[in-house]
């Protein structure tokens, strides 16, 4: 009797192990492709998990809402921080100002805030499209990356050229119709799933455009750059795409 219970034992966990290798394989899609970097294919990896598996991630994300409740409760709302938001029009082929939005928030209080919200989104959340990864669109981030860096990485979702992320990601692949841009830096360097996880949290920006970015359901393809540490920080490009039908 007792040598059965432990062949169950076992076999469950074979089970197991063969599922979770199975969701692996299905999910780091970016695996074959050589262009990208080994970091660049975790990062594609962590986006298809949230997507795929929104309340599993909430495992994930329960020890950050901990931590920020435990900052709360001992620093209390925290420092006044900002953040700016600027949106241009495009006007005989040249970017203008049209408008800047400031943000003013506390540190401590909108993390439990960005947190939290952030936890009930993917409550409610269905899976999402796994996404595919795409030459194409990787050209376009690193296309904007090597300028970011020319520019110190001051130009924001805006190329030197004055194109918008969605331009630079049709011109790279013309299969996509659409597209659109995630920015992050974090010193000290972090791992792809920190990096994901700071943007999906988003904490401070007005409507946590970086979140809904990434749970975007209209996407099918996307392509991740990491332009590596500069003026102290360690860069960060995420591109997706909506291919034609």
């Amino acid at each position: 009797m007792l040598r059965i219970a432990c062949l169950t034992v076992v076999a469950t966990f074979l089970i197991h192990f063969s599922v979770q290798g199975q969701l692996a394989r299905t999910l780091n899609t970016a695996a074959p492709v050589s262009y990208l970097t080994d970091i660049e294919k975790q990062m594609v990896y962590e986006i298809n998990l949230v997507r795929s598996r929104p309340q599993e991630y909430l495992k994930i994300l329960r020890p950050y809402l901990k931590r920020a409740e435990a900052e709360l409760e001992i620093y209390g709302p925290g420092e006044v921080r900002y953040s700016v938001e600027t949106t241009y029009i495009q006007q005989n082929g040249r970017l203008s100002v049209h408008h800047i939005d400031t943000v003013t928030y506390h540190r401590y209080e909108e993390e439990v805030y960005a947190i939290r919200s952030l936890m009930e989104d993917l409550r409610k959340l269905q899976a999402v499209s796994i996404l595919q990864p795409d030459y194409g669109i990787y050209e376009a981030a690193k296309k904007h990356g090597k300028d970011q860096k020319k520019h110190n990485w001051n130009l924001g979702h805006y190329g030197s050229d004055h194109s918008t992320p969605m331009e630079r990601i049709v011109r790279f692949s013309p299969d996509m119709k659409t597209g659109n841009e995630n920015i992050a830096a974090r010193f000290p360097e972090a791992t792809p799933r920190e990096i994901v996880i700071l943007l999906l949290i988003d904490s401070g920006i007005k409507g946590y455009g970086h979140r809904y970015n990434l749970l975007n359901p209209q996407w099918t393809h996307v392509a991740c750059y990491s332009g590596g540490l500069h003026n102290g920080m360690y860069r960060w490009l995420q591109e997706f795409g909506e291919v034609r039908k």
